[in-house]
């Protein structure tokens, strides 16, 4: 799931779908990342219940049916590709220091890192594979701030009740 921190880098949700699961999903458009970058993210990933709003409010206003800006984007995506001359680095590309790691997503099918990087505002989806390479301590320390431990006292006046 996605950190709270996470959010203020979220610009916009372009799209709604149902996935594969049949939960409900979003496309998200985040701030500082072309739209090559954009994901989508299940609901249940998303504690922005104010956004999610705005946005259904607006497609309900402006009619536009699910997939719709999928449509849109496929259509222009031949002229995406040639205008990736001067495309900002992104990832370990940028060759910048990770300062922690913000947050995690499974939603492209593939576990992703949301990395914030020293001396810079802005932050990069990474796959798992590669962070755990590149920066085991980082991952490492991302899971222990994560972990919820039970003394063996809890798990005792767990039993008694």
């Amino acid at each position: 799931l996605f950190h709270s921190l996470a959010f203020l880098l979220l610009l916009l949700f372009l799209d709604k779908r149902v996935g594969r699961s049949g939960k409900v999903e979003y496309l998200l458009k985040w701030r500082g990342y072309g739209d090559d970058d954009n994901t989508w993210e299940p609901s249940d990933n998303l504690d922005c219940v104010g956004l999610i709003e705005e946005f259904e409010r607006k497609r309900k206003e402006s009619k536009q049916k699910p997939g719709d800006k999928r449509k849109l984007d496929q259509s222009n995506k031949k002229d995406k590709k040639v205008a990736k001359t001067g495309e900002r680095l992104r990832g370990f590309d940028r060759r910048l220091d990770p300062e922690r790691i913000v947050g995690a997503t499974d939603s492209s099918g593939e576990l992703m890192f949301l990395i914030k990087w020293k001396g810079s505002d802005e932050a990069d989806l990474v796959s798992a594979k590669e962070a755990n390479i590149k920066i085991p301590q980082t991952v490492i320390k991302f899971y222990e701030e994560r972990l919820t431990w039970h003394s063996s006292n809890q798990d005792d006046a767990d039993e008694d009740d």
